[in-house]
């Protein structure tokens, strides 16, 4: 199968790599950032030279492109859609809004384009070893047919109904797990400020009812030892409690937690470019900075 990739970054990257050692041919997109384009390339991936002509050669479009405006730029203003063939399809795994991927679906169904909304959830690591929570919406025949296709990358999928709903269940998990991150640096300060050992607190609540993901396998490597490098940027987490926001919005349904982490999320981006770009476990910065005290724990 040909695949054309757009999105190489810290996940489309480790997911191309993916495809191609699944025996798949990978055309890459020409990226922001020339190192992971070159990483692909010397393993056998191709350079996409003029994107109408990769597209009427691929079966399928991959895209982890961050947002909606980029994607439909190059379907659409680029002449993308309109050199894929009918019956390819747009395989979109990034996170976006629901209704405007809907859109976009309906734009591609007029060419016979199928689609499917498929984003995904784990970080870098689960998308080098193909161990991602995959939410496919789309129909059921196109879902079953790419199946094969979502499980190089996935290690457990879900098919969650039409096109947009894929969406709608990543919105809702992002949203929760932006919630749970503040929760735990809350939490966490608290305990080490009243002068409980950060590693002790942790093992506690991991074996009481507050345990969670997040404070099992991602935050020991982020603000329990002051690392943020971006396992998933604190601008991106932004944009997707934003799009939830907008959800919730759209559904009448009220956001009284959701509404005060858009805040604090908000307010640590805007304090610099450099904490934007951190990992989102930033925002226990805040906390710790407020109560003057240090959760990671001493070598």
């Amino acid at each position: 199968m040909k695949i054309m990739a757009l999105g190489t970054g810290m996940m489309g990257e480790p997911m191309a790599r993916l495809f191609l050692r699944a025996g798949h041919r990978v055309m890459v997109l020409p990226h922001r950032r020339r190192e992971p384009v070159e990483r692909l390339l010397a393993e056998g991936a191709e350079e996409i030279g003029d994107i109408r002509t990769a597209g009427g050669e691929a079966d399928v479009v991959f895209s982890m492109l961050p947002n909606l405006p980029q994607i439909d730029e190059i379907l659409f203003e680029r002449g993308l859609a309109g050199a894929m063939r009918a019956g390819s399809l747009f395989l979109n795994m990034s996170t976006v809004s629901p209704q405007g991927i809907r859109r976009t679906a309906e734009r591609l169904a007029e060419r016979g384009i199928d689609v499917l909304d498929a984003p995904v959830s784990g970080g870098p690591a689960r998308a080098a070893d193909g161990t991602l929570t995959v939410m496919a919406g789309g129909g059921r025949e196109v879902y079953e047919r790419y199946l094969p296709l979502l499980e190089i990358v996935g290690g457990r999928i879900f098919h969650t109904g039409p096109v947009g709903s894929g969406q709608v269940a990543k919105l809702c998990n992002n949203l929760l797990a932006a919630m749970i991150m503040a929760a735990d640096a809350e939490v966490m300060t608290m305990g080490v400020k009243a002068g409980l050992d950060s590693r002790l607190l942790r093992e506690i609540i991991q074996a009481s009812t507050g345990a969670n993901r997040l404070l099992e396998d991602w935050i020991p490597n982020t603000f329990m030892r002051d690392r943020y490098e971006p396992g998933f940027a604190l601008r991106l987490m932004l944009k997707d409690i934003g799009l939830a926001m907008q959800l919730a919005d759209e559904t009448g349904t009220p956001m009284f937690l959701g509404g005060a982490a858009h805040q604090l999320y908000r307010m640590v981006a805007g304090r610099s470019d450099e904490d934007a770009g951190s990992d989102f476990s930033v925002i226990s910065v805040c906390y710790q900075e407020a109560a003057r005290v240090r959760i990671a724990a001493e070598a």
